[in-house]
């Protein structure tokens, strides 16, 4: 009778024991998830419960039928056209030249060459600069994301900003319930079958662990197979070297170049470079040509169709030769603060050689 008395006595405290360690680790989540939400989204961001996205976990974006998502109007700094900054004058002032640098995360950085460029042409004349970034966006969403919002601006010149994964349809997408899809993969890795699949759905660190489970899992699986470059084996990025992806592109170049040909507006197009081709330029110097493949088929296009068109490569390449500075962050794809102001001279400098700063 003891034994069992005594036993079940040492359950209890064992269960107790257990039960208050689950609540500590629960107290000290609860803590982590919530600093990390105000960290990410401030204070207001942190009590909502909306799924995660990688622009945030509260509502920085809205769902939209067409585009999949467009940034939020009712978000501090972001105008009602879904573009931050200040509001936009309709109709356009007279007098004023208005340019639209229509892209994704590319023109988004702040500051970056969008801002150092405005500041360039400060004091020259009566000029606005407008920074039409989204992140995450493709040449298909940009396009269709003027015709619906910023057509009725005016622009007399739009720089269209292109990076080597924008000839997906759609990269990115959120669902109705604002949650955010990367590529059919990203579909599945996000798709909610269960509770458990839910919870994880709507918290920052049990997302950011799963993603990153899901993250090794594919690379150990990608370094399995023999690539001869990097961007083989990033489906984002390697759609750019597939000829059956510039179809689609063109007919975006077209629809773009006629929606302001209509009203008046010209067409300017920059190309940034992905970081690993400026390093493969340097070091297999014999695969120049597929290495740079994607911005002969781009500026093929605008020989084409009569589209200015400004390569960055060969400037970014030879800053790498010469003085061997990084252009680009880590992720080797958005630029740095040496990147931006390299990009912001080289599109000076286009902008006057093509003669895009009148209405000429």
């Amino acid at each position: 009778m003891k034994n069992k008395k005594y036993i079940n006595t040492r359950l209890f405290k064992i269960s107790a024991l257990v039960t208050i360690n689950i609540l500590i680790f629960l107290f000290l989540f609860a803590i982590i998830e919530i600093g990390y939400r105000i960290y990410h989204d401030g204070f207001s961001g942190a009590i909502n419960s909306v799924p995660y996205s990688n622009l945030g976990t509260s509502n920085w974006v809205i769902y939209d039928k067409d585009l999949g998502y467009r940034l939020n109007p009712d978000r501090e700094k972001i105008n009602n056209l879904s573009i931050k900054g200040e509001e936009i004058a309709i109709p356009k002032p007279n007098g004023l030249y208005r340019i639209i640098f229509l892209g994704d995360s590319i023109p988004w950085a702040n500051p970056g060459f969008v801002d150092y460029t405005r500041e360039s042409l400060r004091g020259k004349g009566s000029f606005e600069v407008i920074n039409a970034g989204v992140p995450g966006y493709t040449s298909y969403q940009e396009v269709l994301f003027f015709k619906r919002y910023l057509s009725q601006t005016d622009p007399d010149l739009v720089i269209w900003t292109y990076c080597l994964n924008d000839n997906h349809q759609f990269l990115h997408r959120f669902d109705e319930n604002a949650r955010m899809l990367l590529t059919e993969e990203a579909k599945e890795s996000l798709q909610i079958n269960s509770y458990w699949d839910k919870l994880v759905s709507r918290s920052y660190i049990l997302s950011l662990i799963r993603f990153t489970i899901i993250s090794h899992n594919k690379r150990s699986n990608l370094d399995n197979v023999e690539y001869k470059f990097i961007w083989e084996k990033l489906p984002d990025f390697n759609i750019a070297w597939k000829d059956y992806s510039w179809s689609g592109y063109e007919e975006n170049l077209v629809e773009l170049k006629n929606l302001l040909h209509k009203r008046g507006g010209k067409l300017a197009i920059v190309i940034f470079p992905h970081e690993t081709q400026v390093l493969y330029g340097l070091i297999k110097k014999e695969n120049y040509d597929y290495i740079v493949k994607p911005q002969h088929k781009l500026l093929s296009l605008c020989k084409r169709y009569d589209v200015p068109c400004l390569d960055l490569y060969p400037s970014f390449i030879n800053e790498y030769f010469q003085d061997r500075r990084r252009l680009f962050k880590k992720d080797m794809v958005h630029l740095n603060k040496e990147g931006h102001k390299l990009a912001t001279l080289e599109i000076s400098k286009f902008l006057v050689e093509k003669g895009l700063l009148s209405r000429n």
